[in-house]
């Protein structure tokens, strides 16, 4: 049983903040599946038996990368706030700032396909931490209507999120049409009346 979070040492907190930032920087080099766990304890220098003491499976170890990866989001708008005056202006930039980050890195657009078909309790705790993180972003970007509607909102464009990034990881559409698809929701969703959500012709690359 990996030992709570909440539970640990200076030193030891430090050890698995190493451990997650290894899995992280592996990420950046190769696919998750292309990853073994002792592959991170060599390039975290942890023997494997300690990375196992902090997380129960390599599912539940990169669900955690996950989550430091998503932290960066939050510290991109902090240094470049969100500067659209409306609401679907801000959600979009907010969003495209999102896309853009797993088109720099698509092995992390990967990974969150394959953890969310994961039986890890873990793994499945901490994507729901993962959602958590990133929708209270997205939320922020909403300003002027009501929090059950902005909430209703954010859930349908991240499933809209979710699903386009699932289909560009496949090569079935580019990025491009990932954002155009997400600022198509938006519009719809947030401004109706503007020309954006309405029927496009325009062709899918």
């Amino acid at each position: 049983m990996p030992e709570a979070k909440s539970s640990l040492t200076h030193a030891q907190q430090a050890r698995r903040d190493r451990i997650v930032e290894a899995g992280l920087a592996l990420l950046a080099e190769r696919d998750y599946d292309k990853i073994q766990v002792k592959d991170v304890a060599e390039e975290a220098s942890v023997a494997l038996g300690t990375l196992y003491h902090y997380f129960s499976s390599k599912e539940h170890l990169f669900a955690e990368v996950l989550v430091r990866w998503a932290g960066t989001l939050r510290t991109n708008i902090s240094r470049n706030p969100l500067r659209g005056p409306t609401d679907t202006q801000r959600l979009t930039q907010v969003i495209n700032r999102s896309v853009r980050a797993f088109q720099r890195q698509p092995s992390l657009a990967r990974l969150v396909a394959t953890l969310e078909t994961s039986a890890d309790p873990f793994a499945t705790e901490i994507l729901a931490r993962l959602a958590q993180t990133t929708n209270d972003i997205y939320l922020e970007a909403i300003q002027d209507v009501d929090r059950d509607t902005a909430q209703r909102v954010v859930g349908v464009i991240d499933a809209v999120l979710a699903a386009r990034l699932r289909s560009w990881i496949a090569g079935r559409i580019s990025i491009t049409a990932v954002s155009d698809d997400l600022a198509d929701a938006i519009a719809f969703l947030l401004d109706p009346d503007s020309p954006r959500a309405g029927v496009r012709q325009t062709a899918r690359s």
